[in-house]
């Protein structure tokens, strides 16, 4: 988990994770890293248009989104 979220912070890559809220809610975000702490990471939220706080965790899957539309055909 760490080493995708530090490769995003490092590559400035938006990616996609799936955080568990305090109240047991589960969210699909697409971030940016902008720091990593111990427990706790900060990224801006694409979803929101802010900068957040997720704790590690908390985050219960990231990846690197799949690009949708960009298949290029061979002529």
């Amino acid at each position: 988990m760490k080493g995708i979220l530090s490769r995003a912070l490092l590559e400035k890559t938006p990616i996609e994770i799936i955080y568990m809220s305090q109240n047991g809610i589960l969210t699909q975000r697409f971030i940016e890293v902008i720091e990593i702490n111990e427990a706790t990471i900060k990224a801006f939220c694409l979803l929101r248009g802010k900068k957040r706080t997720f704790k590690i965790e908390s985050i219960l899957s990231a990846a690197v989104p799949r690009k949708r539309g960009n298949v290029k055909h061979a002529n």
